[in-house]
């Protein structure tokens, strides 16, 4: 029983150390610039853009991304601008 408790610990500790160390997807697009830019390349690539406003609502060119959810099917990107 000892033995089971000990690999039982041990698997849920090397689990935790991997999932805990491991780095955080990118939600958004890379590289400088502001929201208006992001949402203006993703029109220009022919995708239609529906904007989510998280916060406090100001214009698109003082806005970060926070994430961009692409619908390949229907050729449509959800993006949370902040």
């Amino acid at each position: 029983m000892k033995k089971f408790t000990a690999a039982t610990l041990f698997a849920g500790a090397a689990a935790t150390a991997v999932l805990g160390l491991a780095a955080p997807a990118q939600a958004a697009p890379a590289g400088s610039g502001n929201a208006a830019d992001t949402i203006a390349s993703l029109d220009d690539r022919g995708y239609a853009v529906r904007v989510n406003h998280q916060g406090m609502v100001k214009p698109l060119d003082q806005s970060s991304i926070v994430s961009v959810n692409y619908d390949n099917d229907d050729r449509v990107v959800d993006v949370t601008v902040r």
